[in-house]
């Protein structure tokens, strides 16, 4: 696992934001398939069928960052339905203009005031979300105006003025940039509110032709900045394809495959590449899937169908039709499941390509007598552990009830003679000495682990030795990616069953413990995904995953989708019923920054270990405070 942290500008992804702005775009675009990312410009892109919003709002205040990744989803899916595509591709491959970034920027702003006019008209309630965006883009207007006021930059700043008349909605102050420019704007600015007319795309054009066609001779230069982008590769890809085309076109055919995913990966670095902003770049193309319809196979699983187990009456065809490689995988134990077979759990978008491996490794003759000294170095703690669990347990079994008026006859009989109801019998408590739950144990094998492994196998150790000594069916898996071989075709995913559930209670197999060592990359959202499916096979009342690891997601392809993917992982099992905990392993000080991008992915639920070597000493509370929630 990587010790790099993502950010935007300097700035961490915050997971939670993120899956709400994808909450909001599936909504809107009613797709459940919809992916958001955040880079330069906000537009929709239909064939990855992903949402860009803005960096824009980052660094201001959270009223405002709010409300401008908000306006943006807003935008970017209300404009994907009402700009016309072919009037959108005309506009892009117009020459008859010498300052076609000028014409394609006015054309863009006309279009996104329009597409808010209609979006304040049809949800009257996104008016004062949509107000603040329009007045912290006038405020960011202004500054620009005042800055280009001290420049040569004619172009530029005769499209700030007509941003801000727009913005404003004031065409009354007319501005001065040039003698040669001025009188052509008295006579602009009084047909500009001819705008408020306009109905549709091919309106907007012609408005943007007539302004060009009265200053386009008069400029020397064209646009130095970029304020307001058409995605060209995007619609030049959604022009090649007819509308039925879009319509048929599913990922459960194509394999989350297209041939115009480069074309659109390519828009997308061209926007990013002009911000210099590298650490944002994601490649990922194949996390976006395409899903523009409900699809020609009507018995594939839809995503929405399987909030219940399997039983005996379902087709084991349909289970294993799903889409993408990950829900293929199976795991030829004494179980006898397969990965994927909850769709919930499905490995899909940018997992599509992972492929399952499961191994169990080998005990050594060595691993004998190194796990017997581990667990000397944790025998106390365990012990401790273990005594205060059982005589919790002890003391609520013998805890009795009295002055009942049925059950035992009691010592105490004053009831007889001040009580009408003579209640003078008493009951034990009848609990149960078992426990309704049981425990998964999610490690991270990545080569980061290295320096932290010798600790983290001592607290696996104090874990299996409790739960075992208690009773309690358990799990333990490590997980890594093979880096060496994963590409854009497969991402080889290999999961260590250390200590299978069957035979967890049993003394044989803790020694395999001893055969955790680091290996490559990690892909937190699979192994997770993984483990919660095996997990609600379980028929407890309570279950419990608790995932070690050292840092966030690190993996082929990865990247900023990875946080985002481990969080969705983590809600979905969350809604399944599973308890997921994290604890956050560090040799070093764990800053500020790192404690809020793992709660961005696992919320409250992460404990935090600042050296390895008190690992024991922080799981025994957390596993007692468990194991006692669940008695």
């Amino acid at each position: 696992m990587s010790d790099r942290f993502i950010k935007f500008n300097d700035e961490q992804l915050d997971a939670k934001q993120v899956m709400m702005l994808q909450d909001l775009a599936r909504l809107l675009l009613k797709n459940e398939q919809t992916q958001v990312k955040i880079q330069k410009f906000p537009y929709y892109d239909p064939i990855n069928n992903t949402l860009i919003t803005s960096w824009f709002w980052s660094h201001r205040p959270k009223e405002i960052e709010s409300a401008g990744l908000k306006t943006d989803v807003m935008l970017a899916a209300y404009g994907y339905e009402m700009m016309d595509e072919s009037i959108v591709n005309e506009v892009l491959h117009e020459d008859e203009f010498a300052h076609p970034k000028l014409y394609h920027q006015i054309f863009r702003l006309l279009e996104d005031m329009r597409v808010f006019n209609h979006i304040k008209n049809e949800r009257p309630s996104t008016a004062k979300l949509i107000d603040l965006r329009l007045q912290t883009r006038l405020s960011y207007t202004e500054s620009q105006i005042k800055f280009y006021k001290t420049k040569t930059v004619y172009t530029d700043l005769l499209f700030l003025y007509l941003e801000r008349a727009f913005l404003s909605q004031n065409f009354f102050d007319i501005p001065t940039i040039h003698p040669q420019l001025d009188d052509i704007l008295n006579h602009m600015f009084q047909y500009l509110p001819n705008f408020f007319q306009n109905e549709t795309s091919e309106d907007n054009m012609y408005l943007a032709q007539r302004i060009m066609f009265q200053i386009d001779d008069m400029l020397t230069k064209d646009m130095l900045n970029e304020y307001y982008h058409l995605p060209r590769r995007v619609y030049e890809a959604i022009h090649d394809l007819t509308f039925e085309d879009i319509k048929r076109t599913d990922a459960s055919n194509v394999d989350g495959q297209d041939n115009t995913n480069e074309e659109s990966e390519a828009e997308a670095e061209t926007a990013e590449a002009e911000t210099n902003a590298q650490d944002s770049k994601s490649e990922g193309g194949a996390y976006l899937e395409m899903e523009l319809h409900e699809g020609e196979n009507s018995d594939v699983i839809g995503d929405n169908d399987t909030a219940r187990e399997g039983d005996s009456t379902d087709d084991m065809t349909d289970i294993m039709t799903k889409k993408g490689r990950g829900s293929e995988s199976t795991l030829d134990n004494e179980e006898g499941g397969a990965v994927g077979q909850n769709a919930a759990f499905a490995l899909k978008g940018i997992n599509n390509n992972v492929e399952i491996e499961w191994k169990v490794p080998d005990i050594e003759p060595e691993y004998l007598s190194e796990y017997q000294n581990a667990k000397n170095d944790v025998q106390f703690e365990t012990k401790d552990l273990i005594q205060i669990i059982k005589k919790t347990i002890d003391r609520e079994h013998v805890d009795e009830r009295h002055n009942l008026t049925k059950g035992r006859l009691q010592r105490d009989l004053t009831n007889w003679f001040i009580d009408d109801q003579y209640k003078l019998f008493y009951k034990k408590q009848d609990l149960s000495k078992t426990f309704d739950a049981t425990f998964t144990l999610l490690i991270d094998a990545s080569a980061s682990m290295f320096d932290k492994m010798e600790e983290t196998i001592k607290g696996v150790v104090l874990f299996h030795e409790t739960l075992k000594s208690l009773n309690v069916k358990h799990e333990i898996l490590a997980f890594n990616e093979d880096a060496f071989e994963a590409d854009d075709n497969k991402q080889p995913n290999i999961i260590d069953e250390i200590i299978g559930y069957d035979y967890s209670t049993m003394e044989k197999n803790g020694p395999r413990i001893m055969s955790l060592s680091p290996q490559d990359d990690n892909r937190d959202g699979v192994a997770i995904r993984v483990a919660s499916e095996r997990l609600l096979r379980r028929s407890h009342n309570q279950r419990f995953l608790i995932v070690f690891s050292d840092g966030e997601p690190s993996a082929y392809n990865y990247a900023q989708d990875g946080i985002l993917d481990t969080y969705e992982a983590v809600e979905m099992a969350r809604k399944y019923g599973i308890e997921v905990f994290n604890v956050f392993l560090s040799q070093d000080a764990i800053t500020e920054d790192i404690e809020q991008t793992i709660h961005n992915i696992y919320g409250q639920y992460a404990l935090f270990v600042e050296g390895v070597e008190n690992l024991s000493s922080h799981l025994s509370p957390l596993l007692k405070k468990l194991l006692l929630k669940s008695f």
